[in-house]
């Protein structure tokens, strides 16, 4: 299992966009909403679990192990 920051899935969002000819192409072929694409290709809001899929990714969450604390 490889583990992607939120940069690396629009990184992947915006190439697949660009391999399949536009936002409106790609939105259509997904099942999604144009404007929620471009709104995270822009950073304004997060993939929603439509795009997460439609990348066939799936979310996780990772938890970082706590680190003692120094006195």
């Amino acid at each position: 299992m490889r583990v992607l920051e939120l940069a690396d899935v629009i990184v992947m969002l915006r190439s697949e966009v660009d391999r399949v000819g536009g936002q409106a192409v790609w939105a259509k072929k997904a099942g999604v909403d144009r404007a929620v694409v471009s709104k995270v290709l822009n950073g304004r809001r997060p993939p929603n679990k439509a795009i997460i899929n439609a990348l066939d990714l799936r979310m996780v969450f990772v938890a970082h192990a706590k680190r003692p604390q120094s006195r």
